[in-house]
Parts: structure tokens; sequence; C-alpha cells
């Protein structure tokens, strides 16, 4: 289809911080700038931000001021930039990357007032009261009798995700799901081989990303490591790889506990494949998640990966490899099943096998030419020969 035939799609994203929502919102840009969907994209985002300045020149569109002064004023401001990008794209879609859930439901409510065709792309779809936010109740509400029915439409990662949303919030539109996938790079790379333990006999698990508390359960692994016997830490060698708030707490208690710091190391930010390379299994014992780009990169790799029972997790992942949420004791005792290496190299190569099925590179292109075909608006109806008859009298 010619650029003059492409039908105009505005993303908008006004998040200061760049993760692995935005790495997936400009790889959904990228194969739309392929042509084959049909599609012209444009982006929305914020003035001298990462997203800004990771995206290609030729996608961009008016800019989100820097944000400054008050609270109301910012809102002002971005309105007036949306309102600008809508005037001058004349966009047939909207479609709002939200990080989570509530992040921008005023400028999406804008946007539907100023009739706009309105899509929400988020990645968590959990209840504010599961993860644990204050007067979660209440902003379930708020989602539940108001802004589930705002935008026409959402795109989720996963059907899983999909059906729990509707379940709990009722949205008035169709759910979508487009799922996540890896970098190139990572997919094409040599696999990670399974090998034998270390001479220590300890299994070398990985647990990589955010060092954030709530989320990612880093206070559960810690909490039960210090309560569990001695013999736990003679089977289990366990590196935290990230940067984020809950860092400083980490190292406090390490320095704190020696029987702990056995048992855990730290170390700061590196490239996934290097901290994946150097690890037996990857353990994820998030309380909520969407679907974890980690993951998937260990998954592409041919990684072991134990995580939590959530759905973005639980779509991946073999059942044998899931435990509750909060229950780490479960999740060692998954880790346990994995010291044996056939055990691994089974685990491996189904991973790459899920990986490829489900989202690899070739998935993610056919999802979004999917996700195209089913946003094209509907055809007027051809008139009938009694019709047309009738015209040409």
């Amino acid at each position: 289809m010619s650029p003059t035939k492409a039908r105009t799609w505005l993303f908008v994203d006004t998040a200061t911080m760049f993760g692995g929502h935005e790495v997936m919102l400009l790889r959904w840009i990228e194969e739309l700038q392929s042509g084959e969907a049909g599609v012209r994209p444009r982006l929305l985002a914020r003035e001298g931000g990462r997203l800004q300045a990771a995206a290609p020149a030729a996608v961009l569109t008016e800019t989100m001021p820097q944000e400054s002064g008050g609270r109301l004023r910012r809102l002002w401001r971005d309105a007036k930039a949306l309102r600008r990008a809508l005037k001058t794209e004349r966009p047939e879609r909207v479609i709002f990357a939200s990080g989570a859930l509530g992040a921008q439901p005023l400028l999406v409510t804008l946007a539907r007032l100023w009739g706009a065709q309105v899509l929400v792309y988020v990645p968590l779809l959990d209840t504010f009261e599961a993860m644990g936010y204050r007067a979660g109740w209440l902003k379930d509400l708020f989602v539940r009798w108001l802004y589930a029915r705002v935008p026409q439409g959402w795109v989720v990662i996963t059907a899983g995700q999909a059906a729990q949303f509707k379940a709990w919030a009722h949205p008035s539109g169709p759910v979508h799901t487009l799922p996540n996938t890896v970098a190139r790079e990572i997919e094409a790379a040599p696999p990670l081989l399974p090998r034998e333990l270390d001479a220590d006999g300890r299994l070398r698990v990985l647990v990589l990303g955010r060092l954030d508390a709530a989320q990612k359960g880093l206070d559960l692994l810690l909490d039960h490591l210090q309560r569990a016997p001695a013999e736990v830490c003679d089977r289990l060698a366990i590196r935290l790889v990230g940067e984020g708030p809950y860092r400083a707490a980490i190292e406090a208690r390490l320095a704190a506990d020696p029987a702990l710091a056995r048992c855990v190391t730290l170390a700061g930010w590196q490239p996934p494949r290097e901290a994946l390379a150097a690890a037996d299994v990857l353990l994820m014992p998030s309380r909520y998640e969407g679907v974890p780009l980690v993951m998937l990169e260990a998954m592409a790799l041919g990684l072991p990966v134990v995580g939590t029972e959530l759905p973005g997790i639980r779509a991946h992942l073999a059942p044998e490899h899931l435990f509750p949420v909060g229950d780490i004791a479960a999740g060692i005792e998954r880790l346990d099943t994995l010291r044996g290496l056939d055990a691994r190299v089974q685990a491996a190569a189904r991973n790459r096998r899920a990986y490829e099925a489900g989202a690899s590179s070739a998935a993610f292109a056919q999802a979004v030419l999917a996700l195209a075909q089913a946003l094209r608006p509907a055809e007027p109806p051809r008139p009938t020969l009694e019709k047309r008859l009738e015209q040409q009298q």
C-alpha cells in the first residue's frame, strides 16, 4: 500500500522513564514502518526523554513539553500538545502506551471527547488492590465504573491478561492481544548450553531486573532465605543483578547477616545476555508483572526459568516451573527440580520452542499484521443490485 493511502495511527507515551513497555512500543512502530500493515505510525513523546531519543526521527510528531511546574500546569500543556498533534496528523487511531493502568486517564478522556478513536496499550492489568496500592479498592472502582468505558478498545500482551481484565473491569470495548518479543540480536545469539554445576554443587540462580521490593518480590525472597535452614544455601547461590530503589536496603541486609550474604550476592546492571550466561536458572518471584522481557530473553537463549503463577508468566512457562505468588518455599522446590543437567536441558529446549511459537520476531510481526487488520475500519456495505439499478435511473 502506498504511503499516501496508509492509515495514520498516533502513538502517545508521556513517560519520562524508558522501560520494557517503551521497547515494545518501538518494536510495534518499527513493524508498522515496513508498510505491510498499511499503517503510517506517528509518535507523540516527551521532549528530551529517552523514548524521543530512541525513536526513528521519521515517526516523531509534536512533542510533549518537558515536565515542569505544578500538576495542573503540566496537564494543561500536555493537553495542548495532544490537541495540536490530533489536528496535524488527523489519525485514524490514537493509541496511548500506558506503563500502568491509571497512567494517562485524563488525556485518554480528552482524546475521546475530541472525537478520536482511542485504544490503550498497557502491560499490567492486575487490580490496584492486588498490587498493594493505597486505597486500591477505590482505584479499582474508578476503573470498573468509569475508565474501562472510555477507550474504544484495549491492547494487552496475553490472552490470559485479556480474560483477567474482562473479568474484573468489564471494559466496554474489545481487548486485543499483541505479544512481547525480544531484541533481534538476542534471538539470533547462540543458545546458552546448560552445563554441570560448579564444584561447590550449588545451582546458580539469577534474579535480573529492577530492584523493587513490592513488584519483584525481593523482600519476600530475602525474608524467606533469612528464615530458611542453612542447607538451602548449600544448594543455591542466588545473584541479584540490577539497579533500583530497593538496592540500599538489600546492601544493608546483606551487611547485617553473613549467613544471608553467603546465599545472596548483589551486582549492578549488566547486559542481559552477559548476566544470563553466568546462571543456571532465572528466578522471578514477582508479586505482579506484565510479560517480563527478561523472561523472554532467557527463553530465547534456552535458559530454564522459574516464576510466579501470574497471567503473563503462566502463558509461557511449563506448570512444573511455576509457584504461587508469595510462596518462596515452593519456588525453591521448583529450583531444586532443576539441579540435574538433564532436567535443565529439557527445560531449556522446551522454553526455546515456546518462545519461537508465541514470542519470536516472526510471531510478533504476524500479530502486528493481525491487529492492524482487526482495527481496520469497517467498509460500508455495497448496495444491492436492486439499489444500484435505482441509483442509475
